[in-house]
């Protein structure tokens, strides 16, 4: 019976820290003006739900607009400070961004964004459809 007390705490220790953290990471974003539940914006021009990305498989909202990118983790792997330790989530302005092209990689929808800051690379299901989203001065021939 003794040996069975430890195990329950620390069982129950467990979970409450896990339940800390990610209330602790909903605070976070709300805090900072971030979705729990991303939305796609109204005026999307493109939209991949489950979209890949580095670190993340099929768990990102990607969108194009006509003044940035989107790119989100969806709900829940948006909690625990996921984004933010893997750097999954972006805003991406369209005028900051230097070129948009299409990843040749054995027939995957890899797709390139360069910008400002660094590269992003992404797997979308469509992405000729992706690349033709944006402005045409800033897409590139397949690499």
């Amino acid at each position: 019976m003794n040996q069975s007390v430890p195990s329950v705490w620390s069982l129950a220790f467990s979970i409450g820290w896990v339940v800390i953290v990610i209330v602790l990471s909903i605070v976070f974003r709300q805090t900072r003006g971030k979705p729990t539940f991303p939305k796609i914006p109204a005026d999307a021009i493109y939209v991949e739900k489950w979209a890949s990305g580095r670190w993340a498989n099929k768990c990102l909202l990607v969108a194009v607009t006509n003044e940035a990118l989107w790119v989100v983790p969806r709900f829940p792997f948006n909690l625990m400070f996921l984004p933010e330790i893997f750097g999954l989530e972006h805003t991406i302005p369209i005028r900051s961004i230097r070129s948009v092209s299409q990843l040749r990689a054995f027939g995957v929808g890899n797709v390139a964004v360069y910008h400002g800051e660094a590269d992003l690379r992404l797997k979308v299901r469509n992405p000729q459809a992706f690349v033709n989203a944006f402005p045409p001065s800033i897409v590139r021939a397949p690499v």
